[in-house]
């Protein structure tokens, strides 16, 4: 996958807090923890743990997530 944009870092999603419309994602990037806010049912559709690498891309105003579906799910402890 290529992705333009390159403002990009991989992580490993630290903690999730699910609302009942919106998520936040914290993700464990290196020095800072990345957030982002998306919706539930991206969440959900994303199956997304604790643990799970995924990349996040973002600008001044907002922080996307991906995650390799193909991937086998690792269990990193947190």
């Amino acid at each position: 996958m290529r992705i333009s944009d390159s403002n990009k870092l991989v992580g490993k999603i630290m903690k999730i807090k699910t609302g009942q419309d919106m998520t936040e994602v914290i993700v464990d990037v290196g020095d800072q923890p990345v957030t982002a806010t998306i919706t539930a049912g991206a969440a959900q559709d994303m199956n997304l743990h604790e643990g799970d690498e995924v990349f996040t891309m973002f600008n001044s105003t907002s922080v996307t997530i991906l995650k390799d579906t193909k991937k086998p799910r690792r269990d990193y402890g947190f």
